[in-house]
């Protein structure tokens, strides 16, 4: 059964140009489990790569796992698309591709919002093809709509400095202060341990998204928050579980709340002293409570508690 260190890099081509997209089959396999396969949507200039194994790992110990790359993206071909409706097309027409009918889709930051897009279109486009089960938004924004909290100061230079790195010295410096700024010194050092086990995880790892394809990523965010997908949400009717850490510098916490709000179906989790990089530095609660989720355990609007 592969782990995040394990699972080898597979190709499929996809989409009308028939580009590869590279993907990673972590866990049991969908027949062997009887569990519904879960798609990892990664956030900005991130690749398959980029990814905490202390999080993967114990979700791909009970249930399949995809891991990929959008166009553009790590070891995916082609250009990274201008929209995030596109960035969905790509991941339903890799599913199309893999015969997969199913799935549960996870998205983290911008990938959170490519996984709303994903949602929303699957059934549409694939005629009944693909299906989206349950979704998971961790820390991420719906488009721009009443109540939404858009990122200025502080959000915004955190965003300026993760698009501006090129060194690693640069990367590891934004990842820190947007991933774990406005937190404590305990938050700071669980993000010096994520940082390690990611950079150590894997041999030949890909660097982050270069230049060029993080300013298309930086486009289609930006068209996306003009696109009012807020009141979309309200039709979503597949249970959503919307995790965040209180204090998220980068994507604002009130977000997360405002979704859980107009979601219909919506479970919220919170977690204290934490930022946009609270699934690493609760990446043991947060993965107990990801598996919670997909096999539907909840009760009422929350989750069942557990101690941090």
């Amino acid at each position: 059964m592969a782990t995040f260190s394990t699972a080898q890099d597979l190709f499929a081509p996809v989409g009308k140009d028939g580009h590869r997209m590279s993907y990673r089959l972590l866990g049991p396999s969908p027949s062997f489990s009887g569990k519904c396969p879960l798609v990892m949507l990664m956030g900005f200039r991130g690749t398959m790569d980029q990814w905490d194994p202390a999080l993967i790992d114990p979700i791909a110990a009970q249930r399949p796992v995809i891991l990929l790359d959008i166009p553009g993206v790590g070891r995916s071909e082609g250009a990274v698309p201008l929209s995030f409706t596109e960035w969905a097309q790509s991941v339903v027409d890799l599913l199309v591709v893999l015969q997969i009918p199913q799935v549960d889709v996870f998205g983290y930051s911008m990938g959170g919002c490519n996984a709303q897009m994903v949602a929303l279109i699957a059934e549409e486009y694939s005629s009944g093809k693909v299906k989206v089960r349950r979704l998971v938004l961790a820390g991420t924004t719906p488009s721009d709509g009443p109540g939404v909290k858009r990122f200025k100061g502080q959000e915004l230079e955190a965003f300026q400095r993760l698009a501006a790195a090129q060194t690693v010295e640069q990367h590891k410096e934004a990842f820190m202060k947007g991933f774990f700024g406005r937190c404590s010194q305990n938050s700071w050092a669980e993000g010096e341990k994520s940082w390690k086990r990611i950079a150590g995880a894997r041999k030949n790892m890909m660097g982050h998204l270069a230049k060029e394809g993080s300013k298309r990523q930086g486009i289609a965010f930006a068209k996306f928050m003009g696109e009012g997908s807020l009141e979309k949400l309200k039709g979503l009717k597949i249970p959503v579980l919307i995790a965040n850490g209180s204090q998220d510098l980068l994507l604002p916490t009130e977000n997360s709340f405002l979704m859980y709000q107009t979601l219909p179906n919506a479970y919220l989790h919170l977690y204290p002293d934490a930022g946009h990089g609270f699934l690493y530095q609760y990446a043991d609660h947060f993965s107990f409570l990801i598996n919670l989720f997909l096999d539907g355990e909840q009760s009422g609007g929350t989750l069942i508690p557990s101690k941090l």
